[in-house]
């Protein structure tokens, strides 16, 4: 690719974030309600991670999406439960899940370790995903957002 395809390719993805999206994403497109786009994307998320997970590969996209799907996941509740969303900082989230009721300070230390420890190590690869590895953040994330929907007794949840 040389610079002029580089710089076609820019202009183009630039262009396509200022105008609606043609062909939305199902159940996402037309949600106002930011909590409820959260948990949404979580669902999204965890589908995806399934379907990579089944076909036994992209261990390190499964983890990574686990670890974003807890993310949204505990932004909804702590938005329906009233407190506002995390900052900057993608551990705070853990926090506010704390200070919600969700769970313990241990749990939420406890998740943050394991998001600061590992999620970087996965991603930038000076860790190796693997499948057990990817199975085991993947049914963390999905527990986590079960959880999530029944202590909301939401009906909004997407997920099969």
């Amino acid at each position: 690719m040389t610079a002029g395809e580089i710089a076609t390719a820019l202009a183009e993805a630039e262009t396509a974030f200022q105008q609606p999206p043609t062909n939305p994403e199902v159940d996402l497109a037309y949600v106002t309600d930011e909590s409820l786009l959260q948990l949404r994307k979580a669902c999204r998320l965890l589908d995806a991670a399934e379907f990579l997970l089944e076909r036994n590969g992209h261990f390190t996209i499964i983890i990574e999406a686990s670890f974003v799907a807890i993310e949204r996941s505990l932004q909804y509740y702590v938005t329906d439960r009233g407190y506002s969303v995390p900052g900057q900082r993608h551990t705070e989230v853990y926090d506010r899940g704390v200070q919600a009721g969700l769970f313990s300070q241990e749990a939420a230390d406890r998740l943050e370790a394991l998001w600061t420890e590992h999620r970087s190590k996965s991603y930038y690869r000076t860790g190796i995903a693997g499948e057990y590895r990817a199975q085991a953040m993947f049914q963390l994330a999905t527990a986590i957002h079960s959880e999530v929907v029944a202590v909301t007794r939401t009906q909004d949840c997407i997920c099969d």
